[in-house]
C-alpha cells in the first residue's frame, strides 16, 4: 500500500474493497441510527427535558454531525488521506458511545454526543468519497449502482437498530441501549481495518490541494454546488424531524400504535420504533425507483439529477401535510391509526430516495478529483444548516409566560399571569419547579415520585377563573405534590405555532423552496470528474 502515489483503479468489474466498505457502513449506521433513534425519548422521558429543549439538542447534535465533515475532509485531503482519517476518527467515535453508556446524565449526553459528532461527522465525507475512489474509467458505469448499494447498507443497518435499540431502552435501560451501538461501532472499525490491503488508496494532496481548491476550476465547482446545496438545506430541515418532532407526535396516546397484519401477527410499536418505517421503505424503494419508477418517468421527462431532487422536494411537502393532518386529529383527542404516520413516512422516504441518493452521487461526480472529500463535506454542511434552522425555529417558537398560581393535588390547576391557553395546547416546564409528580411505574405498578419537568398538555380551561388542569399526553390528570415553593417569576413555555400549524409552516417553506428551485434544476450545467480520467 502506498500513501504517496495515486493508485488508478484498473479493474473492469466490482472493486475488491467494496464489500469491506459496505460492511463497515452497515455496522456504523447500526450504531449511529440506533443511538439517534432513542435520543428523543431518552431526553424527554429519562432526563425530563421539554420537547422544545430536546428538539434543540437533537438538531444541534445533527448540525454538529454534519458540520464536522468539512473538517474531516480537510484532514483527509490535505494531511493523512481518507483511509487513516476514517480509521482514527472511528476510534474516537467508539469512545463517544462508551460515554453515553456509562453516564446517564446531561453531562454524559453532552460529552458523548460531542465525541460522536466529531467521529461520525469527520468520517462521513471520507467514506462516501472513498467509495468513489475505488472506480476508474473502465468501471465508472458501476458507480451509480454501488452508491445505491452503499445507501442500501446504510438503511439495512439502521432498520435493525431502530427496532432493537428502543426495545433495549424500554426494557433494560440506557446503559444497554447505548452500549450495543458502541459495540457495533467497534465492529465497523474492525471491518474497515480488515480491508486495508484491498482498497485503492488515494493519498493526501498536501499543498497541491490548495492550488486545486483556490484555482479557477475548484472555485467554480464549489460555487456551482454551494448554490444547489442552499436549496437542499431546506429539505434536510424537514427530513431530519422524523427523529424529533415526528417521534413526539408518535408519543401521543391518541396515536394508536397497535399493528394487526391480517390477524396473523399482532404487536404494539414503541413511539421511537415507528422510525423503522424509513429504512424498511428505503430497502423497498431503492430497487423500485431504479427498475420501475425512474424508467417510467424518463418516458415523460428527462430525469437529470437536479430534476429528481426537485421532485423529491415536492414529495417532502406532501409528507408534512400528512403530518399536519395527524397532529390536527390527535391534538383534538381523536384516536388516529399509526398507519397514517406510515403514509407520511412512505412519502418522506420517496423524497429521500430522490434527493439524498441523487445528491450524494451528484456531489461526487461534480467534484474535481483532488477535492472529492471536501465537496462531500460541503454537501453535508447543507444538512448541518438545515438542522440549525430547525433548532433556531424551535427556540423562536417558544413563548415564555409567567405562572401565577399552582394548585396541587389529585388534579393540578394552573393559571398563567397574562395568557389564556386552549385545551390540548402543549405546556413545558423546565427543571426547578419544586413540584413533584406521582406517576405509576409501568413495570412495578408502584407510584414513583419524579420532578415536574417536561412537556404536558393543557386540560380543561375555566374561562371565569382563567385556570386549567395539567394533563399527560392521553389527557389524564397529573397528580402533583409540593416539596418546595414554585420559584418566584417562574415561566412556562407555550408555542407560537400550535398543533398542525407547526407542520403547515414547514410544508409552506419547502413548497416555496421547491418552486424557486425549478429554474435552477432546468438550467444548471456542470462538469463530471472521475478518478483516472483525464479532464
Amino acid at each position: 500500500m502506498s500513501n504517496q502515489t495515486i493508485q488508478t483503479p484498473t479493474t473492469n468489474g466490482m472493486p475488491s474493497g467494496i464489500p469491506f466498505i459496505v460492511g463497515n457502513e452497515a455496522a456504523e449506521r447500526f450504531s449511529f441510527y440506533g443511538m439517534r433513534a432513542i435520543l428523543a425519548v431518552f431526553m424527554t422521558s429519562y432526563l425530563h427535558m421539554t420537547e422544545s429543549t430536546a428538539t434543540e439538542w437533537a438538531h444541534t447534535f445533527n448540525s454538529a454531525v454534519y458540520f464536522t465533515p468539512i473538517l474531516g475532509a480537510f484532514l483527509a485531503d490535505i494531511f493523512i488521506g481518507k483511509y487513516r482519517t476514517i480509521l482514527y476518527l472511528s476510534v474516537l467515535y467508539c469512545f463517544g458511545h462508551l460515554v453515553l453508556a456509562l453516564n446517564e446524565s446531561k453531562d454524559g449526553l453532552f460529552w458523548g454526543l460531542t465525541l460522536i459528532s466529531i467521529g461520525a461527522g469527520g468520517i462521513k465525507p471520507c467514506v462516501s468519497a472513498h467509495v468513489g475512489d475505488q472506480f476508474g474509467i473502465k468501471n465508472k458505469h458501476l458507480i451509480e449502482r454501488v452508491f445505491s448499494i452503499f445507501y442500501f447498507a446504510v438503511n439495512f443497518g439502521s432498520l435493525f437498530s431502530t427496532l432493537l435499540i428502543p426495545y433495549l431502552l424500554e426494557h433494560y435501560g440506557p446503559a444497554y441501549a447505548f452500549g450495543l451501538p458502541g459495540i457495533l461501532m467497534f465492529v465497523a472499525t474492525f471491518i474497515f481495518w480488515s480491508g486495508r490491503n484491498k482498497f485503492v488508496h488515494v493519498p493526501p494532496f498536501g499543498k497541491a490541494y490548495f492550488k486545486t481548491v483556490f484555482g479557477k476550476e475548484g472555485l467554480s465547482a464549489i460555487g456551482r454546488l454551494i448554490f444547489i446545496y442552499a436549496f437542499i438545506a431546506i429539505f434536510w430541515a424537514l427530513y431530519d424531524q422524523h427523529a424529533s418532532t415526528w417521534v413526539y407526535q408518535s408519543k401521543s396516546a391518541f396515536l394508536n400504535k397497535d399493528i394487526n397484519l391480517f390477524g396473523l401477527v399482532e404487536f404494539t410499536l414503541l413511539p421511537s420504533q415507528i422510525q423503522a418505517a424509513n429504512p424498511v421503505l428505503v430497502l423497498v424503494l431503492i430497487p423500485a425507483f431504479a427498475f420501475f419508477i425512474y424508467p417510467a418517468l424518463n418516458k415523460i421527462i428527462t430525469l437529470k439529477p437536479l430534476i429528481k431532487i426537485l421532485l423529491g422536494m415536492f414529495m417532502c411537502v406532501l409528507a408534512f401535510l400528512v403530518a399536519a393532518y395527524i397532529e390536527k386529529r390527535i391534538s383534538s383527542g381523536i384516536e388516529t391509526s399509526v398507519w397514517w404516520q406510515f403514509l407520511a413516512y412512505l412519502i418522506l422516504t420517496m423524497a429521500e430516495v430522490m434527493v439524498s441518493i441523487t445528491a450524494l452521487e451528484f456531489s461526487y461526480t461534480q467534484a474535481p478529483n483532488q477535492m472529492k472529500s471536501t465537496v462531500m463535506g460541503i454537501f453535508m454542511f447543507s444538512i448541518s444548516l438545515g438542522n440549525i434552522l430547525v433548532a433556531v425555529i424551535s427556540n423562536y417558537n417558544n413563548l415564555h409566560e409567567e405562572v401565577k398560581t399552582v394548585e396541587i393535588g389529585t388534579k393540578t390547576y394552573i393559571s398563567i399571569k397574562d395568557y389564556t391557553p386552549v385545551k390540548g395546547e402543549k405546556i413545558e416546564f423546565e427543571d426547578g419547579t419544586g413540584l413533584f409528580i406521582l406517576q405509576q411505574n409501568s413495570k412495578t405498578s408502584l407510584m414513583d415520585t419524579i420532578p415536574l419537568g417536561g412537556t404536558y398538555l393543557v386540560g380543561d380551561v375555566d374561562a371565569v377563573s382563567n385556570r386549567f388542569t395539567l394533563e399527560d399526553n392521553g389527557w389524564h390528570a397529573i397528580q402533583t405534590i409540593k416539596k418546595s415553593e414554585l420559584p418566584k417569576g417562574y415561566k412556562v413555555v407555550f408555542h407560537r405555532f400550535k398543533h398542525q400549524s407547526y407542520f403547515y409552516m414547514y410544508a409552506l417553506l419547502m413548497f416555496v423552496t421547491a418552486v424557486l428551485f425549478i429554474g435552477v434544476a432546468l438550467k444548471y450545467k456542470g462538469k463530471t470528474y472521475i478518478q483516472g480520467e483525464a479532464v
